[in-house]
């Protein structure tokens, strides 16, 4: 384990400065590249292969916040306004395009570079795209184009909420981009091509470049269609304060999987499990127009894992860190205690693979008891059932928490309530599904052993019939074989002359 100091200096020079987010570059070959996002709304990009980090670039991302004016906390006012970016992940690798002097685009490709567009998100609810090549001339003189914001289809009054605090890519095809906000609200987006014939919004754009700024904003030909949204709970709600309470989201990758990430907060852990991404690349790579039911159908789950929060008079105990190991699968949580909690994800209930039905096409008929029975895997089948809407977390209050009887009473009620319905009831029903199948199976064993029998019986009588037909045949060979002879004992006697045809019959 190493530990270095990145570019202490500004920061000490700057005490007011925060960093938003960090992230290592993926396009970077040596995998030294870091990136980092400042409440100065920049992008910051450092080459940590060397013993001291370097600055390598700087990516402006709008304008700079300045102070407000009033003599209490200093609340720039672009943050206020939700103007300055909060949060930003990478996007899918594109070929990068060399571009005229003039500004025109060239129709030639580079394929030795490859860019990673940089999806950064606003306080506002805005999605801009930031692409720039990353060279390892820290001096190079090109700039980073800054397209934006992203349409949302379709548009909301709100735009999907005014208090975003992070946002997510998850690296499928096509791109599935999750954006949180405070409200604990989850909103999954498809990045997309944009509409071409959205001639009108393209004209209305202006470009901050004719202004004389730092920084070049350019109409994006990418556009988000939202999904769906989910809400995730803050705490167990034991009192009715609790529904107004908001909180940062924090959003984490799953390197083992793309269709599963997680959610940190103050009030615990959340896994989000996404089934449609599966379904979407299934779409996306055949040529058929229209969705298949499972892609309209199929909603997100999420889970509950870990939660430090019972109701609104507990103290805050926030997530610190949080990391993924494999194999086997493991998730590791920090928690504001110093405890460190490890959940094993093989014992989380993964996605459905896809059913049989989807890989036959769905070109078969089911017209036989045994097809209808058999038409999916009984552990899918099973895994429906146990499939609950509400999850029962694990409890890791602070150390300072100190519930009062009441509390620890309600939250008793509230878990034994919840087994009861998501758990036990669930249960029976998966014993009810096993001793049905039990039951349809003794039916078919013992219908397939009197079948076996009759074809045992059929077989005798088959048997007793061939060695008949044998006997006969035998017969018949012997005869034959005296005809054959006599036949040209009377055709050497006819050669002679000695006898006629009359005498020898």
């Amino acid at each position: 384990c190493r530990c270095r100091v990145l570019d202490g200096r500004f920061f000490l020079c700057g005490p007011h400065i925060e960093v938003r987010q960090v992230r290592w570059h993926p396009g970077s070959r040596t995998d030294s590249l870091l990136l980092v996002l400042t409440s100065e709304n920049f992008l910051r990009l450092y080459e940590t292969g060397s013993n001291e980090p370097q600055l390598q670039q700087v990516w402006p991302l709008g304008r700079q916040p300045t102070a407000a004016l009033s003599s209490g906390p200093r609340l720039p006012f672009l943050v206020g306004l939700g103007d300055t970016a909060v949060d930003f992940d990478f996007a899918p690798p594109v070929p990068s395009e060399n571009e005229d002097p003039n500004g025109g685009a060239s129709s030639r490709m580079d394929s030795s570079a490859i860019i990673w567009p940089v999806l950064v998100l606003r306080g506002n609810g805005e999605v801009y795209s930031v692409t720039s090549p990353v060279t390892a001339d820290s001096c190079s003189s090109e700039k980073p184009i800054l397209h934006g914001p992203l349409f949302m289809y379709p548009p909301a009054d709100d735009n999907y909420g005014v208090d975003a605090c992070s946002i997510l890519c998850l690296q499928c095809v096509p791109p599935v981009v999750v954006i949180a906000t405070c409200s604990a609200t989850l909103y999954h987006c498809v990045l997309l091509t944009g509409a071409e014939d959205d001639e009108d919004n393209h004209d209305k754009r202006s470009s901050w470049s004719q202004y004389g700024s730092t920084y070049n904003l350019h109409t994006p030909d990418v556009a988000l269609y939202v999904f769906e949204s989910v809400e995730l709970e803050l705490g167990l709600a034991l009192d009715d304060d609790d529904d107004t309470y908001t909180c940062p989201i924090y959003l984490h990758h799953d390197s083992g999987t793309v269709s599963r990430y997680f959610c940190t907060h103050d009030t615990g852990v959340h896994m989000m499990s996404l089934p449609f991404i599966v379904h979407l690349e299934e779409f996306s790579r055949s040529h058929d127009d229209s969705p298949p039911l499972e892609l309209l159908n199929q909603s997100s789950s999420a889970e509950y894992l870990i939660c430090t929060r019972t109701s609104s008079s507990s103290p805050l105990s926030p997530i610190l860190g949080l990391a993924i190991t494999s194999p086997p699968p493991a998730l590791i949580t920090l928690l504001t205690s110093g405890e460190v909690v490890s959940l094993n994800l093989m014992s989380v209930p993964l996605l459905l693979p896809p059913s049989t039905t989807v890989l036959n096409n769905g070109k078969e008929e089911l017209y036989s008891p045994l097809k209808v029975l058999l038409k999916e895997p009984f552990d899918v089948h099973i895994k429906k059932f146990l499939k609950h809407n509400v999850s029962q977390p694990i409890l890791k209050l602070g150390l300072n928490a100190d519930p009062s009887p009441q509390e620890c009473m309600e939250l008793v009620s509230r878990t034994t309530q919840l087994f009861r319905e998501e758990y036990f009831q669930r249960h029976d029903r998966v014993r009810e599904e096993i001793e049905r199948r039990v039951r349809t199976l003794q039916t078919l064993k013992q219908h397939q052993l009197q079948e076996l029998e009759l074809m045992e019986q059929e077989k005798i009588k088959l048997k007793q019939r061939a060695e008949q037909l044998a006997e006969k045949y035998e017969d018949t060979k012997d005869k034959q074989e005296e005809l054959t002879k006599r036949w040209n004992s009377g055709c050497r006697i006819r050669r002679k002359g000695n006898c006629t045809w009359d005498r020898l019959i």
